[in-house]
């Protein structure tokens, strides 16, 4: 049947409005969660490949009942142990080369955001090795067409925050330099998301890994108007459900339902369509994170000492995004809902979470060095979202002012 020119125009008008979007969100990965994680895993494991590798952070592992009693079953061959920590350009190669020998043809990963790097990382150096042959001059993003994991793969994450368990990113360390892979066959086939797992989680990991979601939602929205109008209205909602949740755990940090919802948020706070129509680099922020990265700073103390800077300096209309703040400040008000249902404001959550945690840049870290190497990396990028090289070094001057 021939399709008419009328339609084919339609086609065409629908295909404009995506790309003048720049519409580059992508959700490859089958989320679960429940009270019967042995059960959920065994149907996930039976349409895998074999052998299955499991690769494990022996933290978790040995602290939890049942992933220990799970790994007891487990024909040592197939465990593969490894603490959590960035993953090295060279580590990835020599497992990659490895696993090949091995014969490893699907993986369930358990631990940490590093820890589903690590296991992402290798399995996609087992289709691409030459990707970690060199550093790279920045993050490397891959466009390719959509193609299933190179390595099907099972993600159970006992920490919260990354979201490495549902995206198609690995952050490896190529020579003292932390850099960004992505592809879109880096994303795990399913996560399951249990809550007895977040049981152990220090408090100050907890806090941290709220601020990455919260940090996720806000800096994009803030930064970068979207022409696709239900992503604003995303963002809010979940912003709105995140401190509701973090109030909570502010007061009770051991509120097992709490971490539990905290999870699922920062799982779907990757998933969802918020980012719809804003540029990758929207969340310009972590751009500056990534840097402080390689100063020895974690992502967490980098968040905890940038997030509030930021949030002044925007206020004061000193870097983009004040427009964008009022409106979700006045979204989130508690005078724009119920008293029932009405968290406290944005600042006063992130305030909140930064005061639990120890934001502390080193005296020897200098705002223009800082700036350059964050320019040279990402720089043609931040331009997209109208970040000058002046705005990047106005955050990191006034980030190490109390030290110099």
């Amino acid at each position: 049947m021939a399709i008419s020119r009328p339609a084919i125009e339609n086609t065409k008008k629908i295909k404009d409005i995506f790309m003048q979007a720049d519409i580059h969100w992508m959700a490859g990965t089958r989320l679960r969660s429940g009270s019967d994680f042995l059960t959920q895993l065994k149907e996930e494991l039976m349409p895998l490949p074999q052998p299955t590798l499991f690769v494990s952070d022996p933290t978790p592992v040995h602290s939890d009942a049942v992933l220990s009693d799970l790994h007891t079953q487990i024909p040592e061959k197939l465990c593969f142990f490894r603490k959590a920590r960035t993953p090295s350009s060279e580590e990835v190669r020599n497992t990659a080369e490895e696993w090949l020998r091995r014969g490893i043809a699907s993986v369930v990963v358990t631990g940490g955001g590093s820890t589903i790097d690590f296991a992402k990382a290798v399995a996609h150096c087992m289709a691409y090795p030459s990707t970690f042959d060199q550093e790279p001059s920045s993050g490397l993003v891959f466009n390719t067409s959509w193609s299933p994991p190179h390595l099907p793969m099972i993600a159970v994450p006992t920490t919260m925050g990354t979201g490495s368990e549902v995206n198609g990113k690995s952050v490896v360390d190529f020579a003292g330099k932390r850099r960004l892979v992505f592809h879109w066959g880096m994303y795990p086939q399913s996560a399951i998301i249990h809550a007895p797992f977040f049981r152990g989680m220090p408090e100050e990991v907890l806090v941290g890994g709220a601020l990455e979601t919260m940090a996720r939602l806000v800096v994009p929205v803030v930064s970068s108007e979207s022409p696709v109008r239900v992503a604003d209205s995303l963002a809010v909602a979940q912003v709105r459900a995140l401190t509701e949740v973090v109030n909570r755990l502010l007061t009770d940090p051991g509120d097992e339902q709490a971490r539990f919802d905290l999870a699922m948020i920062t799982v779907t706070s990757v998933l969802t369509l918020h980012q719809l129509g804003r540029s990758q680099f929207s969340y310009w922020l972590w751009y500056l994170v990534n840097e402080l990265n390689n100063f020895d700073l974690t992502k967490q103390q980098s968040l905890a000492t940038l997030m509030p800077v930021w949030l002044e300096l925007v206020r004061d209309g000193e870097i983009p995004g004040r427009e964008g703040l009022s409106r979700m400040e006045a979204e989130l008000s508690p005078t724009a809902h119920s008293a029932k249902t009405s968290p406290s404001g944005l600042t006063g959550t992130l305030l909140g979470m930064t005061s639990r945690l120890t934001p502390s840049p080193s005296t020897g870290l200098n705002a223009r060095t800082l700036t350059d190497s964050t320019w040279r990396d990402w720089g043609q990028g931040l331009r997209q979202v109208n970040i000058g090289e002046h705005h990047v070094e106005r955050v990191f001057s006034e980030l190490l002012s109390p030290a110099t």
